[in-house]
């Protein structure tokens, strides 16, 4: 008998999507149109994804976001391919954005403690955005033409 939780959990990440479009319409922030607030959904189901891996999987925070995708048909979520963000994320581009993941070191016991994910216009111009997560899930953003970071405001939401 197959397992319902890699459904649930996709069940789950898109459930966040609809959050996220919800919050990006009432969102007090910057104004994000189209892939922009794409990018922010995307952010937030990897957080998402993250917060199921490490509870799941109990290494800590998944090694690479390849980590977080879909297995191969017939094949069962792994920690290697854990069933919960789409290949084309997984991949590091989608949206017209380009993701990169970054796994903290291993702590004494081999749990990975931290993570970062940026994500950045294939091609920035005046009015795109960039923007930063970490494993305390806040969204910051820069409209400058650089990488987001920790230092940058969270995007903030009524």
């Amino acid at each position: 008998m197959k397992s319902d939780a890699p459904r649930l959990a996709l069940v789950f990440v898109l459930s966040i999507f609809a959050l996220a479009a919800t919050a990006l319409a009432q969102s007090s922030g910057p104004v994000l149109r189209g892939d922009q607030g794409s990018a922010v959904a995307c952010l937030w189901s990897i957080n998402t994804g993250e917060a199921y891996y490490s509870a799941k999987y109990r290494m800590g925070w998944s090694p690479t976001l390849a980590s977080l995708r879909q297995p191969e048909e017939g094949a069962q979520p792994s920690a290697s391919a854990a069933g919960l963000v789409t290949h084309s994320l997984a991949s590091g581009q989608t949206n017209n954005y380009v993701f990169t993941y970054r796994a903290g070191k291993k702590d004494a016991s081999g749990k990975i403690t931290t993570y970062t994910v940026t994500a950045r216009p294939v091609e920035w111009h005046a009015g795109l955005w960039n923007f930063f997560t970490d494993e305390t899930e806040t969204i910051r953003a820069t409209p400058e033409n650089r990488v987001a970071t920790a230092s940058d405001p969270p995007i903030k939401y009524n």
